[in-house]
C-alpha cells in the first residue's frame, strides 16, 4: 500500500510526500487518532519512504528496504507494541536508549516507531525525555497515540504533531468495498456505523456476530411499539443475551431514533444510516412526536450512564423498556 491508496486524511498525506521528497526529515512525529483510524498505515508508508532507496517515487515497494520492511525484517527499523499488557513501561523504552545510538546496518536512517504510545507509563515517558529531544542525526521516531492527552506535555512540545481526522461516510464506504464484496447500500450502512473509523467499519461489514445481534435488535425494534407493558418486560432476555456488548446494544438503539429523528425533521433518505431499513423508519416516523423521539435517545442515554455506575442491570434495562 502506498500514498497513492489512502483515502482521506489529505493534508497529512500531502505534508508526509513533501517531508520524504525534500529529504527534511524531523527526530520526532506524534501521529494522533481513535483506534482504527489508520494510523498504522499512515505511518508505516512514511516509514518506508522515509528508509526507501529509489531516486525517484518514495516509497517504491521494490528496493532491497522496501521489501525488508514489508516482510517486517528490517535491521534499522524498531518497533514497539503494548502487546498483551496494559501500558509500555521503562524497560521497552529503556531497549530504545540502549540501540538508538548504534549507527544503522545498512540504511542511513533508523527508524523507531512506537505503537500505543499513550500507554507509556510516566516513568516511561520521562525516560524518553532526553532521547527525543536530542536523538542522534540519522533517528527518527514515530509515535502513534489515541489521545495527546495522555502523554506528558514535554513529549508533545518535542514532536511535529499530526492529528489524524475521521472521514466522511462515503470514504469509509470506499475502503470497505475495497476489502469486501457487498452492494454499496450495504457497505454504506456499515460506513455509517463506522462513526467515520474505517478500522471500525471494516470490523462491522466483516463480523457475522454483529450481523446476527443487529437482526436480533432490528426483531425488537419491529415488534416492541405494539407491546404491552408486560410484553416489553419479556424483551429483557435480549439485553441479557448480549449483557457483554451492551454498549454497542444501546448504540443501535441511538443511532435507530437518532435515524427516526432526521427522517422526521428533514425527510431525506440520504442522511438516514440504517439505510436498508428505511421502510420501518417511514412507519416509525408517523408514530412519535419529535418530543418524544428526543425523550427516548435521552432514555437510552442515561441507560448507558447508569450502567457505568454500577446500577442494576436488570432494573436499568426493565426501566429503559417500560419508557419505550
Amino acid at each position: 500500500m502506498n500514498f497513492l491508496d489512502v483515502i482521506g486524511q489529505s493534508f497529512i498525506v500531502k505534508r508526509l510526500k513533501q517531508i520524504i521528497e525534500s529529504q527534511r526529515i524531523g527526530h520526532a512525529y506524534l501521529f494522533v487518532g481513535p483506534e482504527g483510524i489508520g494510523k498504522r498505515t499512515i505511518t508505516d508508508i512514511f516509514a518506508r519512504g522515509i528508509m526507501c532507496k529509489s531516486q525517484g517515487h518514495r516509497p517504491c515497494d521494490l528496493c532491497r528496504s522496501c521489501r525488508q520492511f514489508n516482510s517486517g525484517n528490517h535491521p534499522d527499523v524498531y518497533r514497539v507494541q503494548k502487546g498483551d499488557k496494559s501500558s509500555i513501561g521503562v524497560e521497552q523504552i529503556r531497549s530504545i536508549l540502549d540501540d538508538i545510538n548504534l549507527k544503522p546496518y545498512e540504511s542511513s536512517r533508523k527508524v523507531y516507531i512506537i505503537e500505543d504510545a499513550h500507554a507509556m507509563t510516566v516513568q516511561a515517558q520521562n525516560a524518553f525525555l532526553k532521547t527525543l529531544e536530542e536523538p542522534p542525526s540519522f533517528a527518527t521516531i514515530i509515535l502513534l497515540a489515541e489521545k495527546s492527552s495522555e502523554l506528558l506535555p514535554t513529549i508533545l512540545s518535542r514532536c511535529q504533531v499530526f492529528r489524524m481526522q475521521r472521514l466522511t461516510r462515503e470514504e469509509v464506504c470506499t475502503i470497505i468495498m475495497r476489502h469486501f464484496d457487498m452492494p454499496k447500500e450495504r457497505a454504506m450502512l456499515f460506513a455509517g456505523l463506522s462513526d467515520g473509523i474505517p478500522g471500525k467499519g471494516l470490523q462491522l461489514a466483516g463480523s457475522q456476530e454483529f450481523n446476527e445481534m443487529r437482526s436480533d435488535v432490528f426483531k425488537f425494534l419491529e415488534e416492541i411499539f405494539g407491546y404491552n407493558d408486560i410484553d416489553k418486560m419479556a424483551q429483557w432476555e435480549l439485553f441479557n443475551q448480549y449483557k457483554d456488548r451492551i454498549d454497542e446494544i444501546l448504540d443501535m438503539l441511538v443511532i435507530w431514533f437518532r435515524d427516526i429523528l432526521v427522517y422526521k425533521e428533514i425527510g431525506d433518505p440520504a442522511l438516514v444510516i440504517n439505510i436498508d431499513k428505511l421502510p420501518l423508519i417511514e412507519k416509525q416516523a408517523s408514530l412519535f412526536t419529535i418530543r418524544r423521539i428526543r425523550s427516548i435517545i435521552e432514555s437510552i442515554e442515561r441507560t448507558r450512564r447508569m450502567l457505568k455506575g454500577n446500577a442494576n442491570y436488570q432494573l436499568t434495562i426493565e426501566n429503559l423498556l417500560l419508557g419505550m
